[in-house]
This record gives structure tokens, sequence and C-alpha cells, in this order.
């Protein structure tokens, strides 16, 4: 009996060939896209080492920090000549500063001053103590007691003066602030004085940064701590903090904020575009997933004062949520401290930022200017290879290539801190297009929007090909 064969005809084989030759170039096509070439970035920027240097740092710019796509900088890499991707660790601000948790100092008593009354005589125990009041120099009486009145005279009642004394002479630690126990009247802007003297005549003013205000209701701002632009020694000093001209404040005791050993790296400031006024709020669309550690917001107009709340959000579906209350303040005319400081955000990611003015107020004329704070970043690497190396920020969905620090050499990870610097020469910036820089939020980490695509058109030759296949065999199954 003749067995008969079944055999394709040679243009079907040769059909067949090709889509399976196309089908293996997509996917080993659709495999190489997860490890993405230094183009697909959208920032880079060329790195010159010090010379000899094998194991150095740099500092992430700004400009590369407003790029990043993800909060732990996983679309960060740092490429050699070859295009490899060389090791790499990150720095961030606590590798870089070890500085100790605040400590405060025992509490201190205020001893409350009174003015000097003509034809009043001091009080048993009472101390003078000289105050500056413009060109000339006038005298107050304190009781170190607290037991009353510090001066008593026939038909003399002393008049208690809008100051408190501070005996720190015991104390032997640095100070950068002051936590005051304190009375402040309501939605009020509070600008209160520091100076020290070691004989109570002599004073110097210590600068501070802003004054003190508490605004009603719950969750209301307010701030009770003032801070000293520069670390003060107390020891053998007194201070006297004043408020001249405001009423309803009283001053009961301060605690003093050790100054810490080691200062934390001054953050990375970037300024916002104009915000987007939607009703009693400003909005604004962030491109980047940098954390925010601070917010400054600063009044264009002198005379502005407007609480806030501070929202965000990470996408345009969901609701906003209160992250803050501040104060927006400008008075240009009270000297130091005239203006609000920035407003901590601890490090949160957003998308979408709103500024709206609290208490039934309106944000002030002239608009807010909006500047971003971040912690600092920085890259250990190993240049390995050849050069130049190149730096590169920017790109959605795309899997973290750092290494642990340890890992860089024998070289401790405090260490790291202190490896020569190597600096940006050449900054290359390309606008967010291409399907590599399109990431719908619902693609896991490390998928592109290309490699689905391209997935998706293997997948479907595999069914074209599947399906020519089976029309082929029905037809030679027919043939008698």
């Amino acid at each position: 009996m003749k067995q008969n064969r079944m055999r394709l005809p040679s243009r079907v084989m040769h059909a067949a060939g090709v889509c399976a030759l196309s089908l293996a170039c997509l996917s080993a096509s659709a495999g190489s896209s997860d490890a993405p070439a230094s183009n697909e970035f959208a920032w880079r920027g060329a790195l010159a080492l010090p010379a000899g240097a094998s194991l150095v740092r740099v500092d992430v710019p700004v400009q590369a920090l407003l790029q990043l796509q993800s909060r732990e900088a996983h679309d960060l890499r740092v490429f050699n000549a070859a295009g490899a991707v060389v090791p790499f660790a990150l720095l961030g601000r606590t590798d870089l500063s070890h500085a100790a948790p605040a400590v405060m100092t025992k509490p201190y008593s205020a001893y409350p001053l009174f003015a000097a009354v003509d034809a009043a005589k001091p009080a048993r125990g009472a101390v003078e103590v000289r105050i500056d009041s413009g060109a000339t120099q006038n005298s107050a009486w304190v009781r170190w007691d607290a037991s009353g009145p510090a001066a008593s005279g026939a038909g003399a009642v002393p008049q208690p003066l809008q100051a408190a004394l501070f005996d720190l002479r015991s104390e032997e630690q640095t100070l950068d602030a002051l936590a005051l126990k304190l009375e402040l009247p309501h939605n009020a802007l509070v600008p209160v004085s520091v100076a020290s003297s070691v004989d109570l005549k002599d004073w110097t003013l210590l600068a501070t940064r802003g004054p003190l205000y508490q605004f009603e209701g719950p969750d209301a701002p307010g701030t009770n701590t003032l801070e000293f632009r520069q670390p003060v020694a107390v020891k053998g000093r007194y201070l006297r903090l004043a408020w001249p001209g405001q009423t309803g404040v009283t001053v009961r005791a301060l605690t003093g904020r050790v100054a810490a050993t080691q200062t934390l790296p001054e953050p990375t400031r970037a300024p916002l575009p104009p915000g987007t006024m939607d009703g009693n709020g400003l909005s604004w669309t962030l491109p980047f997933a940098m954390p925010i550690s601070a917010l400054h917001l600063q009044a264009a107009r002198d005379n502005t004062l407007v609480p806030v709340r501070i929202l965000g959000r990470n996408d345009g579906a969901q609701p906003w949520r209160t992250l803050a209350s501040s104060v927006v303040y400008r008075l240009d005319t009270v000297g130091q401290g005239n203006s609000n400081p920035p407003t901590p955000l601890h490090g949160v990611s957003l998308r979408g930022l709103r500024v709206e003015a609290a208490r039934g107020m309106a944000l002030p004329e002239g608009g807010l200017q909006a500047t971003v704070e971040f912690a600092p970043l920085q890259v250990a690497f190993l240049a390995s290879g050849t050069g130049p190396f190149t730096l590169a920020v920017g790109r959605a969905k795309t899997q973290s290539a750092a290494v642990d620090a340890s890992l860089l050499g024998a070289v401790s990870p405090a260490k790291l801190a202190e490896l020569p610097a190597a600096t940006v020469a050449q900054v290359q910036i390309q606008a967010a297009s291409g399907l590599d820089r399109v990431a719908p939020a619902w693609l896991p980490e490390g998928v592109g929007l290309r490699t689905v695509l391209l997935w998706a058109v293997l997948g479907a030759g595999v069914l074209a090909l599947g399906g020519v296949t089976f029309s082929l065999l029905r037809q030679l199954r027919a043939k008698p």
C-alpha cells in the first residue's frame, strides 16, 4: 500500500518562515526594551571626572530632579561610552549628613519687666535692667523671685512692659531656637525681638526667623518657636524677649533647642511656573515625581497676611487631600523676619499641587510665587569601562539599577560623601515624546508602552500564523 504524504507548497513554507523570523525579531526587540539606552532618558549630562579617579560622586542637578519619574529615583542611570550601565549608588540626605535628633534644654521661667516710675523706689530684691529706646536708655526693674511688682512708692504703680527676661547664665549648650510657652492673640502676627546681655546694661540684638502667630480653629496654623539665624552661645548671658505694641501676649517660659553638631546640607530649590487660578486657589500640574521636602510660598506685594491650606494628589481623578496649613505674610516695614519661611511637606511625591486661602479669605493680590525644595541627591559610581560617562534621568516605568552603597569597593557608606566630585559638563534635554516616555498608570514598573505594543504585535502574529497554518492543513486534507 502506497503511503500518501502531505507536503506544504514551497510558497507557504516561505511565507511561514518570513513570519516566524519577523516574530522572532519582534520578540527580541520586546525583550531588549527592558534595558533602556541612554537616549531614552529625558535629561542627559556628560560628566567630567577628576584625573585618575575611579570611584567618584556627582550632585544630581535640579534640572535633572525635575525630570525624575520615580520618587525613589529608579529612572536614573550612569552610562559609559559603550552604552553600558556602570555600578552606582544613590546618596540621599541621610547619607550626606548624620545630624543627631533635636535635643531640648530644661525650661527657663520668664521674669516680667516693669517700667521705672518717677518717685518710685525699687522694692527689696528688685534689679535694674537697662533698655535701649532709640537714642536713649531707659531703666526697668525685675524681681527674680517673681513675687510681685518690682517697685513701690507713694501713689506709684509700676507698669508692666511688653517684655520678659530669662536667666540662661548656667546653660552650657549652644542654641539654635527657642520654644516658648506663651499666650498669643489669635489671627495676628506677633514680631518678637531677642537680645542678649552679660550685665543687664549692654544688649546685643540676635537675628531670628519670622514672627509668632496662632490662628483660630481646629488644625489652624500657628508657631511658638523662634529660630536663630546663627547658633547662639548663651552661657553667662541673659536673654530679653520684647514685643512692643502687641497686646494680649503673655510669655511664661522657654525651652532651648540645642544646635546640631552637624548641619544638614542645603536643600535644592526650583521655582514653579505661575499656577492656574481655580476658584479660591492656585493649582499646578507637576511633571516630576521627586519628593518635595518643603514648599516656599511668597507674596508679591507688601502688607500681606493670608492663612492657606496646601493640598495635593497623584491623579486628576483623585480628591485633593490636605498636606499642611501655613500663613503667607510679607511685611517689608517690619525689618528682620519680614516674610514667611518654607512650609515642610516631609518628602511627599505629587502630580498635582494646590494652594487655597483659608478662613474665608482671598489669595493676595499679585498672586503667589511657589518654590519647591528637594533634599539633595548625589550619585556615587564606579568609573568602569571607557569614558565619557553620562548621567541620565527621566524615563517612566523604569526599574531601579542602583546598588547598595556598601558594595562600591571597600568604602563605607559614610565615606562616600567624601569621594572626589565629578561635574556635569554638558546637558541634553529632549521633550517627553515617544512610546518609552508615555506610561499609563496601569502599567507595572519597568514595562513601557512600546514593550506592551511589541508583545501585542507578537501575540497577533502568532495567532495569524496559527490561523494560516490551520487553514492550509484543512485544504490539504480536503484534497482526494
